[in-house]
């Protein structure tokens, strides 16, 4: 899709699109017009004063960014009127403007640049996927989603009853952009829309009346600007919304009390993003401290991983990263420091094979060239700051994280709300599900009660897999911990071959990893130091020359795998109720059902990260939380799905791979 937005600049400083023949808004009202319109039009103030938990506005036309940061402003001037309220704004854009492009749209209105600047900061710099960021420390979520506005929505998942509380439905004029203002879009609304949700647009053209009243909207025309102008309001009346068949999620009412079990990035993340929403959350983990398990490592990468052209698998940890990316920064600009440098990370090219990827890369152009990008050998070397054989494809904005640092600082932060209570040394030997729903937790100090329990842990979770449900896999891998030295120490990017090579940190660099599939101890040993070392020198010859004496240490860890590779996140799939309620899959994989995927009651899983959790950890927990906590989620249905833990049993359903009851 070419979503090159085609704009020129007035000589009045206005912003015009050349695909719709129009201007975006109109300067000689200046921000009047939005204002009255979408915020006055919709009674935004009046709704976030009413607010006790999240006020949700969906937007069909993102544009320059002026409604939200109108919306923006207003909230900040309410500060201190709003003790609880949070605002969650969710917009859609075919056209994406470059951050540059909104700036120099906005700056004729010079009260807004430092709203303006608030949302530039966190703007992404690619537009392939949905893109989440919060301001305010978590106040206000900003969800834009690159995509066709009808499509864009048909993607957002909800229950039985829709979450958007007001609408601003923008955009080019039917005149101009006949394509958008079409049936299906606004069956989307209707299904998105809560009871007695508003809507306004500056269209009052009849045929959007028309379908606006067919999908339940009572509607009403206004004037404004001294009776100059027309626009037209109204409220959702009409509402039951049920999603599709086994792709929905299991809603439950916002919890009180969490049980995480874990100690690592994924608990981590779950632990803050919940009580940030004010969940009060017990965390169980079963070492003296956090963060001993894979989330101890001295150095990590973080990267995503990407296949030459979009797929499921790279279209997620594409949006994965930059989630992380966001959130780790906003971590460290709020003052939780760790170790790391976005240094970026060079994948080399150092066999034929590789050779060939690097120029489909180049060929097919997937991907932003600010993700990722091909470069030379000469640019490589220049890089990375040391001499190399090859090039190789460079990911400019990735780099590496020390785990351990990470993971602390985030259940610091997460421990500043004061809703937080970490208990170590509890060994979690199984679960018992109650006849209350609760969950009697088994441990080496007992048993404790949990009315809903969060399974976040590595591949220790494995034997807490409830009724099997899961095919997750343990693999074991060693990092080795190499001394550095005046030759090392010049490389200034992360660098993967077969294994990886990251520059230094407190005076040692990390080189992997084994993978193996048929151990399980956690024991280092000098046999796969040796491995990693002789990959290292068979990919990269003569680049560092390190021998077995430079060990400064090693590490070996479990990792949580899953058969295709992507994390599980959501509630644990009753897989007998899934045979029985999902049988005719096996005749008919198109079959549609009205009921929600059942799942095991109060019981929830963040795992199968693999290798991978500085990149998935952050976007898992926010889906999670959506998911306990009935926000919108980040990300689209098919994503959801694709993170589901019930995918599995649906697939092998429909591939006849299971027995079923008919």
């Amino acid at each position: 899709m070419n979503n090159n937005p085609n704009i020129s600049f007035n000589a009045n400083g206005s912003v015009y699109s050349d695909n719709f023949d129009d201007i975006y808004f109109d300067t000689e009202s200046g921000y009047l017009q939005s204002e009255q319109v979408f915020i006055k039009g919709n009674n935004i103030k009046e709704k976030l004063l009413n607010t006790k938990g999240t006020l949700t506005i969906g937007e069909t036309g993102f544009g320059t960014g002026l409604n939200f940061i109108l919306t923006l402003k207003l909230y900040l001037s309410m500060l201190d009127l709003l003790s609880e309220a949070k605002l969650h704004y969710i917009s859609t854009e075919k056209f994406p403007l470059t951050g540059e492009q909104i700036k120099q749209s906005l700056a004729i209105f010079p009260s807004l640049s430092d709203k303006v600047d608030l949302l530039i900061e966190q703007y992404p710099q690619s537009f392939s996927q949905n893109h989440q960021v919060e301001l305010l420390d978590g106040r206000i979520t900003l969800t834009l989603i690159f995509k066709d506005t009808t499509e864009a929505l048909k993607r957002l998942k909800t229950g039985k009853q829709g979450y958007v509380d007001a609408w601003f439905l923008d955009g080019f004029s039917p005149a101009r952009n006949p394509d958008m203002w079409q049936a299906p879009l606004f069956e989307q609304i209707a299904r998105l829309s809560k009871p007695q949700a508003s809507i306004s647009t500056f269209t009052v053209a009849g045929h959007v009346r028309r379908k606006l009243i067919d999908v339940g909207f009572r509607l009403l025309k206004k004037t404004y600007l001294g009776q100059k102008k027309e626009v037209l309001t109204g409220v959702y009346q009409q509402g039951n919304n049920l999603g599709k068949s086994y792709q929905i999620r299991p809603k439950i009412s916002k919890p009180e009390f969490v049980t995480i079990i874990g100690g690592g990035i994924a608990s981590a993340c779950a632990a803050y993003m919940l009580a940030q929403q004010g969940v009060k959350v017990t965390l169980l983990c079963k070492d003296d401290t956090i963060a001993q398990g894979a989330s101890s490592n001295k150095i990590g990468a973080l990267f995503p991983l990407l296949h030459q052209q979009k797929d499921d698998i790279s279209l997620f940890y594409q949006s994965a990263f930059e989630y992380a990316v966001i959130f780790y920064q906003q971590l460290i600009d709020q003052g939780y420091h760790f170790s790391h440098d976005w240094c970026g990370l060079l994948e080399v090219s150092y066999k034929e094979s590789l050779v060939k990827r690097q120029q489909q890369f180049s060929q097919h152009k997937a991907w932003p060239t600010s993700l990722i990008h091909s470069v030379d050998q000469d640019k490589a070397s220049s890089i990375a700051n040391l001499p190399l054989a090859y090039g190789g494809l460079f990911m400019p904005r990735a780099g590496w994280i020390a785990p351990a640092e990470l993971v602390q600082q985030i259940f610091k932060a997460a421990s500043s709300t004061n809703n937080l209570r970490i208990k170590n040394n509890i060994e979690v030997t199984s679960l018992t599900q109650l006849e209350n729903k609760k969950w009697q937790i088994n441990t080496n100090q007992g048993a404790i009660s949990a009315r809903i329990v969060v399974l976040t842990g590595g591949a220790e979770a494995i034997p807490l897999n409830v009724n099997s449900t899961l095919p997750l896999t343990s693999v074991r891998g060693q990092i080795s911990a190499m001394h550095a030295n005046e030759h090392t120490s010049k490389l200034s990017t992360v660098i993967c071959h077969k294994g990886y090579l990251t520059p230094k940190n407190k005076g040692v660099h990390c080189i992997g990893a084994t993978f193996d599939k048929d151990t399980f101890s956690t024991e280092a040993v000098i046999a796969d130091d040796e491995y990693n070392l002789n990959m290292l020198n068979k990919c990269l010859p003569d680049l560092v020359n390190w021998q077995l004496s430079d060990v400064a240490s090693s590490k070996a860890r479990l990792r949580c795998m899953t058969p295709d590779h992507i994390p599980v996140v959501g509630a644990m799939p009753d897989i007998s109720a899934h045979k029985v309620s999902y049988a005719h899959l096996a005749k008919d994989k198109n079959w549609r059902f009205n009921t929600p995927a059942p799942s095991i009651d109060n019981l929830y899983t963040l795992t199968g990260l693999g290798a991978r959790g500085l990149c998935t950890a952050p976007l898992l927990a926010e889906i999670l939380t959506a998911d306990l906590c009935g926000y919108p989620y980040p990300v689209d249905t098919q994503m959801l799905f694709n993170l589901a833990p019930n995918r599995f049993i649906i697939r092998d359903i429909i591939k006849r791979q299971v027995s079923v009851d008919n």
